[in-house]
């Protein structure tokens, strides 16, 4: 665990935290309240505290059971991020992914599903952030930094666990189709689609990652048929298809000669 993360036993004890993994769901309530409150109160947030915290609410949900109350606490997780003051948006997103990437090589296998959907719930957030801010300005910029700094980063290959890496390669597509943002692509918004050809491009970098499983999950997802620039190729090469069959021929047909 990094240095400057908490223990286990003192993120069960961090104010706010404790009871989110509580069977008592009036508890949970109120915890969620509280949290929500103190993030919403606060104008900066250093990455020292960011971390702290969510490093607190990944021992929350390590130790919520059942399905429902995972799946709930994973989606309330991630909704966080609307409660913050655009400045502290960045570090919160980069926070995450520093304490999941820590995490991830110790997470049990019977456990892994809640932290999968996590991963995907706060990548739907980084998205919304980006769409309700109509893909301009300075949270924009600060979620893209996060993207090529953490979820796709391709200098540093040890910065974000390999699984996790992969996790984010699956889901990136769903989730720009989820929050509207391949419709605002399709409906013409230009600054919609800089932010797909941004996240694409990075996407794109990870095709010449020396893991070969990274080249191959990057190589699917930035090929998939959703995509824009798919599209595109794809009605090129059905054009240059139609323009060899029909240089094919010199000219008209003659008839049959007798």
């Amino acid at each position: 665990m990094a240095a400057d993360a908490v223990s286990a036993q003192q993120a069960q004890q961090m104010p706010f935290i404790k009871n989110l993994a509580s069977s008592d769901r009036k508890a949970r309530v109120e915890s969620l309240s509280s949290l929500q409150s103190f993030l919403s109160s606060r104008q900066q947030l250093t990455p020292l505290d960011a971390r702290k915290l969510w490093t607190g609410l990944y021992y929350a949900l390590w130790m919520t059971d059942r399905p429902r109350p995972q799946q709930a606490l994973a989606a309330d997780l991630a909704n966080l991020a609307h409660d913050l003051q655009d400045a502290c948006i960045e570090p919160w997103f980069a926070a995450f992914w520093s304490v999941l990437g820590t995490q991830w090589p110790h997470i049990e296998a019977l456990r892994l599903d809640k932290f999968l959907l996590l991963v995907r719930r706060v990548f739907a957030a980084q998205v919304r952030a980006v769409k309700s801010r109509g893909y301009k300005g300075d949270v924009v910029e600060g979620v893209k930094r996060v993207l090529g700094g953490w979820c796709f980063d391709k200098e540093d290959e040890e910065r974000v666990a390999l699984g996790l890496r992969l996790h984010a390669l699956d889901v990136w597509v769903d989730e720009l189709e989820r929050e509207g943002v391949l419709g605002d692509v399709e409906g013409g918004n230009e600054d919609a689609r800089g932010f797909v050809e941004f996240v694409g491009e990075l996407v794109e970098g990870l095709k010449r990652c020396p893991v070969k499983s990274v080249r191959q999950r990057a190589g699917e997802s930035h090929g998939d048929e959703r995509l824009p620039w798919v599209e595109k190729e794809e009605e090129e090469a059905e054009e240059a298809e139609d323009e060899e069959m029909g240089g094919e021929d010199d000219g008209e047909w003659g008839g049959i000669e007798n």
